[in-house]
């Protein structure tokens, strides 16, 4: 089932305990089930902020010049689209530090080309959309930096809008949700919007927290999104995935998403979530205390890499810290560290296993992954937990990997597999 284009998946898996096999399910997240404690949303002191001088280029637009007054109380909205408005390709949109009151009948439109910037750490975009949105963007050579986007009302919401773009630069952002709030959806990044293809995005330094997707592409997105560099990231406390690269109708293309850090996650939802994708690179992350993976590979996705990541306390509830799942070939999981001494849950740090049944956004059949490669991992486990499960897996190999807690007959699963290698693995 496909959500509306505002909305991307939420996914459930259940596993048969019989023959291991995954059941994948869809939906659309546009609310988390459950009540809010009251009150303003989170400080999260402790979350790392971005800093630094200001960027500007161009001729520069300031919104105070405008008329913005940046005191908290003004609606400012007027002011913003102003100042847009007026900047042509190389200008800058300036935001001088302050706390800025924004209800926004419409989106705030980013023309292409010009960079919108503020005091990184020091200006604050306190937003109620009365659309989808908040801000879009589309075009060449956009860039946003210095700003927290934030929603400051029960509204259901985009922080940022993306449409077709070619090399845009998302730097020392905060998303800001709240959806410990509301119930209502607040999503940070959407991809995809008008279902084209576009290159070259950049994410970095920027915190993610409170919200319920990270960054994502609708279900029911034709687009095809090739080369997209997410570093130095945090994503803490969102309400399902962090980072989804999915969309039925599209796909992603060269993904590298490294020095990231991605924490408390008690949701349905994912770190990293990765479906109809090539050439994806998952490196140098810390992951910590998620309720499902860390990692999740679906869908026909190829050539994808997870590598040199620590990764504790995940799938607290069920699955896997990685799990691979529906015709996914060429996966590797190499020279990670593992920490699984705080599960206990039944389950597999690394699992391969066919997916596909149920109310899927394909309909597609189950099929197992082929050319699944564990190799040089460390795995520290509890005694409920297994260190690798394969199941009908078709090629590839679980070699040179070291495993405290279980013995290896405990802690490596092989059921119906064909061509797998297995050797070398070690306990300490």
């Amino acid at each position: 089932m496909s959500p509306p284009a505002a909305l991307s998946r939420r996914r459930v898996l259940a596993t048969t305990a019989a023959a291991g096999a995954a059941v994948v399910g869809t939906a659309a997240c546009a609310s988390l089930v459950g009540s809010r404690p009251a009150g303003p949303p989170a400080a999260d002191a402790d979350l790392p902020r971005p800093s630094g001088p200001p960027l500007q280029r161009g001729t520069v637009h300031d919104v105070r010049a405008a008329g913005a007054t940046g005191d908290g109380v003004t609606d400012d909205a007027a002011a913003f689209a102003r100042a847009l408005a007026g900047a042509a390709a190389g200008d800058t949109v300036f935001v001088p530090a302050g706390t800025y009151h924004l209800v926004l009948p419409q989106p705030l439109t980013l023309p292409a080309g010009v960079l919108f910037a503020g005091e990184p750490g020091r200006s604050v975009l306190r937003m109620t959309p009365r659309a989808t949105a908040a801000i879009d963007v589309a075009g060449a050579d956009c860039a946003l930096d210095g700003l927290e986007l934030a929603r400051a009302g029960d509204v259901e919401t985009v922080l940022l809008r993306v449409g077709r773009f070619d090399r845009l630069t998302l730097s020392r952002l905060v998303f800001s949700g709240a959806v410990d709030v509301w119930e209502s959806f607040c999503h940070g990044v959407q991809l995809g919007v008008d279902g084209d293809t576009s290159t070259a995005l950049v994410l970095r330094d920027s915190l993610f927290h409170r919200l319920t997707y990270g960054l994502y592409q609708a279900n029911d997105s034709s687009a095809v999104t090739t080369g997209v560099d997410v570093t130095g990231c945090t994503f803490a406390f969102d309400a399902n995935t962090d980072l989804e690269f999915n969309s039925p109708g599209g796909s992603f293309r060269g993904v590298r998403v490294q020095d990231c850090t991605f924490r408390d996650n008690d949701s349905p939802g994912f770190a990293v979530g990765v479906a109809y994708c090539a050439d994806v690179t998952v490196s140098r992350c810390t992951m910590t205390n998620y309720r499902m993976e860390a990692v999740h590979v679906e869908d026909w996705s190829s050539d994808v890499v997870v590598t040199g990541n620590r990764m504790t306390a995940c799938g607290l509830s069920e699955f896997a810290f990685v799990q691979i799942i529906q015709g996914c070939t060429r996966v590797v999981v190499r020279g990670n560290d593992f920490d699984a001494t705080p599960n206990t849950s039944d389950i597999a740090v690394v699992n391969a296993l066919a997916g596909g049944r149920g109310s899927t956004a394909g309909g597609r059949p189950v099929v197992p992954p082929t050319a699944v490669t564990v190799t040089g991992n460390v795995f520290r486990c509890s005694d409920d937990v297994q260190a690798v499960a394969f199941h009908g897996v078709d090629g590839g190999s679980i070699t040179g990997n070291r495993v405290s807690g279980p013995s290896l007959d405990d802690a490596l699963l092989l059921d119906d597999v064909t061509r797998v290698a297995v050797g070398s693995n070690s306990t300490v």
